[in-house]
């Protein structure tokens, strides 16, 4: 059972048109008699055209007014959000783009209300029509299909083409610039003094603050203390006026005059009520920006002249235009990101390279200089010595493990992406882990001169997976040891509660305040790679390993003093007498002596 958005669709799809609907053999029998078939043609052109189409692309009506409007016969299928040979044009003759059709909005589930279409039809002719598109859902609440209703016009009303030239010049102002955000100030021109006497335009993308990027009024005075006014006091969602509505739920909001009541209401202080009301009394339509499913901020139109009202057609035009602007910046911003995304990907091709190179270079040079050896000596029927082979194993194995790393953390990497970091709890001691560590690092930290400490005063149990557990203590020692060598590191195991921690602190170059938010981030780091090698992944794997298991890790630092790292993990379902038993000792009861 599938149920229609649209106020006025009472009974489903199923209701007939207010006109009877001529089959298709009395159409084709008229039209060949005359004025007779015009008369026809008029009548049906006038009447309701209907086109139900299922989110697949079946068609379940098309009726015969809608063949005529559309200038086809009924098909049986569409796709892509366009009517077989027919596309929806802009003002400026150009096809709408078929995510932005009528067809395809109410597909995703948005309803267009009436507005006139203008149709290129499979003959090269033009037609307008006053249509909408309402989503209708089925039994489970989702969009099942779209329903389409129209009725022919002969040509647009005057206030109507003024519309299309605006939005028409709006989509030239828009496609100017990849940033759309730089050509907000010059679009409210076009609403300015057209269609009121101020706009502005309010941006709120979500997590982050609102602000308003552009703003006009058609007084030059007014237009000073405009900007002052929302310099001074920004809007605020949660105020009145049209700005929840819009932001919350997306509704258009509407405010018929700002009283001296209204004024008294919001105003934050006497100088913010004397701006608003030196700015002056104002109705205001407001309408969101929604694109794709969300609302990125609002556009207003503030309007002197109390006594004339905003009426349906305004609404629906600044709702188009919103529409519009919400995709503009919506692209802009995935340009954005793919750039930015393309960016990183050469920086860390970059790194790689020279990463991935840098082990493989003395591996080549020893392996051939033990080859040339090996060919000398068994020409000259010698034996090789045994030192010589031993030295060059021990340079390859140890290159084939830093090489084993980095691929690691490839992978590493691919299966965060991907979401298949799979942990293997067991129940474990994390100070014991973290000696252990210690012990492995001993022999590097020896030839760097750095002295490693360890303070874990008792067992600190938890349930994580032990191989990842190690490889989070790993990367943060490997840290400590790479920017503070020659001084020490110092751990600290310990428990409160649920909760284990783990503390690295290192003595070495330490990282700058703007850097700590951004360590965490892939391929990112503090400091250059010409100075330290690693692909800026470390630290990226290891904030998802914590987290994985449900904890987290930050970094304090100040610079020239060295960083600490903070690991908090959760210990996990373990037995109650282990939060008690190896807790660490508290401060004494007891006085202590004079």
């Amino acid at each position: 059972m599938m149920r229609a958005e649209s106020p006025s669709m009472s009974s489903g799809v199923t209701s007939s048109p207010a006109r009877p609907d001529p089959s298709p053999d009395a159409v084709d029998l008229e039209l060949t008699q005359g004025a007779a078939a015009r008369d026809l043609a008029v009548r049906v052109m006038d009447a309701e055209g209907l086109v139900l189409i299922e989110q697949g692309g079946r068609v379940l009506a098309f009726n015969t007014p809608a063949s005529l409007h559309f200038g086809i016969s009924a098909p049986t299928t569409v796709a892509g959000g366009r009517l077989p040979g027919c596309e929806w044009v802009r003002a400026d003759g150009t096809p709408l783009p078929p995510h932005e059709s009528p067809l395809s909005r109410a597909l995703a589930g948005e309803q267009v209300d009436a507005a006139v279409w203008e149709v290129l039809r499979p003959d090269g002719t033009r037609a307008f029509l006053r249509g909408m598109a309402v989503p209708v859902k089925g039994a489970d609440g989702q969009v099942a299909a779209a329903l389409l209703r129209t009725h022919g016009v002969e040509t647009l009303p005057g206030p109507m083409l003024e519309a299309s030239r605006l939005l028409a010049e709006a989509g030239a102002l828009l496609g100017e610039a990849v940033d759309a955000e730089g050509q907000l100030e010059p679009l409210l021109k076009l609403l300015v003094p057209a269609l009121g006497d101020g706009a502005l335009l309010i941006l709120k993308p979500p997590g982050e603050p609102v602000r308003v990027v552009a703003s006009l009024h058609r007084e030059e005075g007014r237009h000073g203390l405009l900007r002052e006014l929302l310099q001074r006091y920004p809007p605020d969602p949660s105020m009145p006026g049209g700005l929840p509505q819009v932001f919350v739920s997306g509704a258009v909001g509407r405010l018929c005059i700002m009283s001296e009541e209204h004024v008294a209401a919001i105003a934050q202080d006497a100088e913010h009520a004397r701006l608003m009301r030196e700015v002056g009394p104002h109705g205001c339509l407001s309408v969101p920006l929604g694109a794709r499913g969300s609302i990125l901020g609002a556009l207003m139109l503030l309007r002197s002249n109390v006594l004339h009202a905003f009426d349906a057609e305004e609404e629906r035009f600044l709702s188009e235009l919103a529409h519009r602007t919400a995709l503009y910046l919506e692209n802009a911003r995935l340009l954005r990101e793919a750039r930015e995304a393309v960016r990183q990907r050469d920086e860390f091709l970059g790194i790689a390279s020279h990463e991935l190179k840098t082990p493989l270079t003395p591996l080549s040079l020893k392996v051939q200089l033990l080859q040339k050896q090996v060919v000398v000596l068994a020409r000259e029927g010698k034996p090789v010595p045994t030192e010589r082979v031993a030295e060059t194993l021990d340079v390859v194995q140890r290159q084939v493990r830093r090489l084993s790393r980095l691929v690691d953390n490839l992978l590493d990497v691919s299966r965060i992406t991907a979401g298949r970091l799979r942990l293997e709890l067991e129940e474990m001691d994390l100070a014991s882990v973290a000696a252990e560590i210690l012990y492995r690092f001993a022999p590097a930290a020896a030839q760097h001169g750095t002295e490693l400490e360890l303070d874990a005063p008792v067992p600190v149990v938890g349930r994580w997976d032990r191989l990842r557990l190690e490889q989070v203590v790993t990367n943060l020692v490997s840290n400590a040891l790479k920017y503070g060598a020659g001084h020490p590191v110092v751990l600290r195991v310990e428990a409160e509660g649920t909760l284990a921690r783990l503390t690295v602190r290192d003595h070495g170059i330490g990282i700058a305040p703007e850097d700590l938010a951004r360590i965490f981030e892939r391929f990112e780091r503090a400091v250059s790679d010409r100075h330290y090698g690693g692909l800026g992944l470390g630290l990226y794997i290891t904030r998802q390993i914590v987290e994985a298991f449900g904890g987290k890790v930050s970094a304090t630092s100040v610079p020239g003093q060295g960083s600490t790292f903070l690991l908090e993990l959760p210990r996990g379902d373990i037995p109650e007498e282990w939060l008690v038993a190896h807790a660490a000792p508290g401060p004494s009861s007891e006085p202590e002596p004079d």
